[in-house]
């Protein structure tokens, strides 16, 4: 069976347009791409199938042709068969008329004129008359007295004719439309120039040849007209990239919804569009803080922020985490007492939202949330979208509050320059005004604003689902700090755990844990037995005073105290490592606890210092500004605010099926290569043991090998029989 089809017809399909260039004796198509240099056979069965899936059309080349003559050429001369538009046939009648009886030209005259004419009662209802300056310029333009054809009566521009585009240029132009495409930094003028170019060089050439080419370049406009109608997304896609291609020509995927509260948690991190001053005493400004907030996607109430200094951390979820599982009405009462509104929205959440951050995908969060019985899913690498609900939070909070605070960025850089504006001069807060101001736009305004994407406001839509549904809680909450905290493996011994450039040691409780996990601890290859164990243990990334010690026997954490108390009360394990990088970078080391204390305050000196400008000025505007404690949700007590049922539900790191082992983690960089070139020398190192005892070589050669086997057999000791 073979289709009527012409060479020239386009297939349009999903992947782009594809003429037939030729059409084979067994019925294949040969077709090549439109704009590119693409080509593929196809048979009609094929195309068929694909016909009748809706997946592709066929366009005609008269139907083409009929489109863009269309669509191009613009309308010639009026056909004096065809009736004329009224306002034609009413000017025509006045000519006419006027060339029978001429009055004067003035305005005046032609307006008298025009009002005493009598007009036929089907043009009468069109209810138009001409103008004097119309009948004027008809009078001298519109041939002459007595010749006043109907057809000529239209302006100018309708009775002018404009050639089509012959084939030459079009394949030019197509060409050109797939150079600009094919590289990023390529424009419009550039692809006109190209062209132009183009154009100039064939005309040159043809007239070396005694010939006339006739080719006309297209203006600049018509260019950059089929550049922007010829775009599509194979093209944008080989110009800009797949994901921007996406962005432009497919539908937005939809984030997650939820349709009860705390069934979905989003969870991320953004840099503050305001400078804070962190130092009451010297003022200094140490730069924009990072704000950790979490969002319930049902209600859009927001559960737990928390504002940091330090960059993208475990540190920040785990505290964020935190915030969200600890009832925080009566801490929020009293560390901010000027707030109007309480922090009613808390729980245990049942599906976190997390982005491709290296924080979150490691396995210190994914053994948190285990413990906790906590699902987790991560948004795709650079897709904002699917995080759409905190995203827009975010541009909320800024619009609402940061650009208005002093020390605020309410622009780019270049506009903050071009209105000589600079938020560094203009800081004037601490870190807990900060805050304070976040929780009160949260809890006094945002919270109880209509919400477009619920269609409500989300502390009604909360209190009136928690009502029906309850808010789920942690049966012990003290347990949240068991969980939540940087994992990492280590080897437990009688002087203790060794990690981090720290001694974890207490006597009492190494003594228990060896005696519940040495005797499960694998030996290996190892004839004696070892008197170090590997086990999980956990940080608290606030305060290194102390270490979690996983009992794989109890299902339990075990604390071990850190030895120096004195350096590491207080101290985060983010700021500890930056001691040690500072004192491998001056080569120093840390000796005793001494050292260590005096590498700490040196620091803090260094930082307190760093950037100081205007200290007079900043020190009183601060010392205007109340001290406030700092926010604790470690030791929060597990009592509900009594606005809905509680639900308890106990967490879930004694029924873990892992029994309590650290995740594996996604492999990155360094750790993937390390795995992959171990994977490599065992491959290598087994295949060349195969052929070691495949293919001995002893050396040993032997003339008579009988005789020698029977004086063997007759030795002493060599005969087992004997």
């Amino acid at each position: 069976m073979f289709l009527r089809l012409d060479v020239g017809d386009i297939i349009s399909v999903v992947e782009g347009d594809y003429e037939i260039k030729n059409i084979m004796p067994d019925g294949k198509l040969l077709l090549l791409k439109q704009f590119g240099h693409d080509s593929l056979f196809m048979t009609q069965s094929e195309l068929l199938k694909r016909y009748a899936d809706r997946l592709l059309k066929i366009v005609r080349r008269e139907d083409r042709r009929r489109v863009r003559i269309d669509t191009f050429r613009k309308t010639t001369a009026r056909d004096p068969n065809i009736d004329p538009d009224p306002r034609a046939r009413i000017r025509q009648l006045l000519l006419v008329e006027y060339d029978k009886s001429p009055v004067a030209r003035s305005d005046k005259s032609l307006n008298a004129f025009i009002r005493n004419f009598d007009l036929p009662k089907d043009l009468d209802d069109a209810n138009y008359r001409p103008s004097a300056g119309t009948l004027r310029r008809d009078i001298r333009n519109r041939i002459e007295n007595g010749h006043r054809p109907i057809h000529i009566m239209s302006y100018k521009s309708s009775r002018s004719t404009s050639t089509r585009m012959d084939e030459s240029s079009v394949r030019l132009l197509l060409k050109c439309v797939d150079w600009f495409y094919e590289k990023r930094e390529r424009r419009v003028a550039d692809a006109y120039d190209r062209l132009r170019s183009l154009v100039d060089y064939l005309n040159l050439r043809a007239r070396r040849y005694g010939r006339y080419s006739g080719l006309k370049c297209p203006s600049h406009e018509t260019v950059r007209y089929w550049i922007r109608r010829c775009e599509n997304f194979a093209l944008c896609k080989k110009k800009y990239g797949e994901k921007a291609a996406r962005r432009r020509f497919q539908g937005s995927s939809s984030a997650r919804e939820a349709k009860r509260p705390l069934d979905v948690v989003m969870i991320d991190a953004t840099t503050l569009d305001a400078f804070v001053i962190v130092d009451n005493d010297s003022g200094n400004v140490l730069g924009r803080p990072t704000l950790m907030a979490a969002i319930d996607v049902c209600t859009r109430m927001i559960l737990a922020i928390f504002i940091t200094f330090e960059p993208p951390s475990i540190y920040a979820v785990m505290n964020c985490i935190k915030g969200i599982l600890t009832p925080k009405e009566g801490i929020i009462a009293q560390k901010f007492p000027d707030l109007r509104e309480p922090f009613v929205a808390f729980g245990l959440l049942r599906l976190i939202v997390l982005d491709n951050a290296l924080e979150n995908v490691g396995s210190s969060l994914q053994d948190a949330l285990r413990d906790l019985s906590i699902d987790v899913e991560w948004a795709p690498v650079k897709s904002p979208e699917f995080k759409v609900h905190i995203e827009r939070f975010f541009g909320t909070l800024n619009t609402g509050l940061l650009h208005r605070l002093p020390g605020g960025v309410p622009a780019p850089p270049k506009e903050l320059r071009e209105q000589d504006i600079d938020p560094r001069k203009q800081a004037c807060m601490t870190i807990d005004r900060l805050e304070e101001l976040v929780l009160q736009f949260i809890l006094e305004v945002y919270q109880y604003r209509y919400h477009r994407g619920i269609n409500d406001i989300p502390i009604r839509l909360w209190e009136k689902l928690t009502k029906i549904h309850g808010i789920d809680v942690l049966d012990d909450l003290t347990r949240i700090d068991d969980a939540c905290g940087y994992v990492k493996k280590a080897n437990l011994t009688r002087d203790g755990v060794k990690v981090e450039g720290l001694r974890f040691h207490d006597r009492n409780t190494v003594t228990e844990l060896l005696a519940d996990l040495l005797p499960l601890s694998p030996r290996g290859r190892r004839r004696k037995p070892s008197n170090s164990v590997p086990v999980k243990i956990k940080f608290d990334p606030e305060d290194i005073s102390k270490i979690r010690v996983w009992n794989s026997h109890t299902l339990t954490y075990q604390e071990l105290p850190n030895v120096e108390q004195h350096y590491s009360k207080g101290m985060s394990l983010w700021f500890h490592r930056v001691l040690r990088k500072r004192a491998k970078q001056e080569q120093e080391e840390f000796v005793s606890e001494s050292d260590r204390v005096r590498a700490r305050v040196r620091l803090t000196r260094s930082v307190e210092n760093a950037g100081a400008t205007d200290k007079l000025r900043r020190a009183r505007i601060v010392t205007q500004i109340e001290s406030l404690s700092s926010l604790d949700v470690q030791h929060a007590p597990p009592r509900h605010d009594g606005k809905a049922p509680v639900v308890s539900t106990a967490p879930g790191m004694e029924n873990r099926a892992d029994g309590g082992e650290m995740p594996a983690g996604f492999l990155r960089g360094r750790a993937k290569r390390k795995v992959n070139t171990n994977k490599h020398r065992k491959s290598v190192g087994s295949r060349s043991k195969k052929e070691t005892i495949s293919a001995p070589s002893t050396g040993l050669e032997l003339k008579d090998p009988s005789s020698f086997m029977t004086y063997i057999g007759k030795a002493e000791g060599w005969d087992e029989r004997d």
